[in-house]
């Protein structure tokens, strides 16, 4: 029974120095494991640019933490008015009794800066897995709605080309009109005018559709005008500077849908041909 009891001994020894192995191999001589979560109430960070874009004043910051895999509901958030170059800062509070260290968690943070949009770049991960109640936010710019239907026409233009294509002249009283139109599955999506006057001088407009209404207007030397899906102005402005009026851009607009209206009228018959 003596020699039993000495056996059991030593097998309680020997368990206990693997145990203590396994609990030490992930952590440091001499130093604490790390806390599945770190402890505090606040998460604290910067925001940057990758692409470094001033800031008009009353710009907003909303600040949101959020589990990774489920970034609609926002465990915290704030807003904060900034402007001017980043960095920007911020201290966000948040309920360490909703944090569960078998989740991952990220701040998630977007600006506002009139109609322009920054969102991030990469994740920016806090609290579990190793990370701290510290972190560093990298947004992107995106495109406006203006640069974005700006793109959106000069595809459109440059893949032309490719349409069905008609074209046309008339008269008026004072000048001589020739056009030609670009169709894609039997819509009309581009027209091109140009107008020669009788005493003299020549000028040119480019007509944009989309899912048969005006998307841009483009008048040689002088005014764009572009309108989103809604039918909102997005892009106005004239040669050497300055924006067109609400009449001008009704007038336009209503010119857009005349010429239109002509050259669907033209790739209409010439299916029935």
């Amino acid at each position: 029974m003596r020699n039993l009891g000495i056996a059991v001994m030593a097998a309680l020894v020997f368990l206990g120095g693997c145990n203590s192995a396994d609990n030490n191999e992930h952590a440091p001589s001499g130093q604490a494991a790390a806390p599945a979560i770190a402890p505090g109430t606040t998460i604290t960070g910067t925001v940057t640019f990758r692409d470094q874009i001033p800031i008009n004043a009353g710009a907003k910051l909303d600040v949101r933490l959020v589990d990774i895999a489920q970034p609609e509901i926002a465990i915290a958030e704030k807003t904060f008015d900034v402007g001017g170059a980043p960095p920007f800062n911020f201290a966000l509070d948040f309920d360490p009794s909703k944090i569960a260290a078998t989740r991952t968690y990220v701040i998630n943070a977007q600006l506002t800066d009139g109609p322009r949009h920054f969102v991030p770049a990469l994740n920016s991960p806090v609290l579990t897995h190793g990370s701290g109640i510290t972190t560093q936010v990298v947004l992107n710019a995106e495109a406006t709605p203006a640069e974005k239907l700006k793109e959106d026409f000069g595809t459109l233009q440059a893949h032309i080309g490719g349409m069905k294509k008609v074209a046309g002249t008339f008269t008026t009283d004072n000048a001589s009109v020739g056009w030609d139109a670009f169709a894609e599955g039997g819509a009309v999506c581009f027209v091109r005018i140009n107008t020669d006057m009788d005493a003299g001088g020549r000028s040119g407009v480019k007509y944009a559709f989309k899912d048969g209404k005006p998307m841009v207007v483009k008048q040689t030397g002088g005014a764009t005008v572009g309108w989103g899906d809604n039918g909102e102005v997005l892009w106005n402005e004239k040669t050497g500077g300055g924006q067109v009026g609400d009449a001008e851009i009704s007038s336009l607009r209503d010119a857009a849908m005349k010429a239109l209206q002509m050259a669907q009228d033209k790739v209409d018959a010439s299916k029935k041909k």
